[in-house]
């Protein structure tokens, strides 16, 4: 998947938060800030989730 497949994709909330914990952000709680900034959802875009993760 490329990353224009990669932010058009919807994904589940259990994906987005596996994708946050599969980068080391430093943060203490990086899914509360997540849910803070982004929202506590069902469902994300991939464009929400990779641009939160700084990409």
């Amino acid at each position: 998947m490329n990353y224009e497949e990669a932010a058009e994709a919807t994904v589940t909330r259990a994906e987005a938060l596996r994708e946050i914990a599969r980068h080391d952000l430093g943060e203490p709680d990086p899914v509360a800030l997540f849910f803070q900034e982004v929202g506590d959802k069902a469902e994300y875009t991939g464009e929400e989730v990779l641009s939160w993760l700084g990409y």
